[in-house]
């Protein structure tokens, strides 16, 4: 397993350890089932964002205004996809809090990820 492969599994863990914890976490703290679902719905949002990031990064070409413009498409291809999902379930009224914590149990995760092995990097 290469490095980029390795990376893009633990954090994939790290969020999904993250993120089912902190919506269980909220669906019990507020007692609805609907923040536990936006918690998951952000994660989920987060996940596919991420997943979008590699694609588009292993993919660029050598060619550097080939991979900028690239890089922009995918920019805003990707934040019409985050407005899509978060606008659908806000209009079932789901919580757009909720849905920016489960974004953000992502956002986390490689926050962890990255102290983590710099941690095991020093040791090393």
């Amino acid at each position: 397993m290469n490095e980029v492969t390795s990376m893009n599994k633990k954090i994939v863990i790290y969020s999904l350890l993250i993120g089912i914890s902190v919506a269980i976490i909220a669906g019990l703290l507020f007692n609805d089932i609907y923040v536990l679902v936006g918690v998951l719905v952000g994660l989920g949002t987060g996940l596919i964002g991420y997943a979008m990031i590699v694609q588009m990064a292993l993919s660029l070409k050598p060619d550097e205004k080939l991979s900028k413009r690239q890089g922009a498409a995918n920019y805003i291809v990707r934040y019409i996809i985050y407005a899509v999902i978060f606008g659908f379930f806000v209009y079932l009224n789901i919580s757009i809090i909720a849905l920016l914590v489960g974004f953000l149990c992502h956002k986390l995760s490689i926050f962890v990820y990255a102290l983590l092995e710099g941690r095991m990097d020093n040791n090393a």
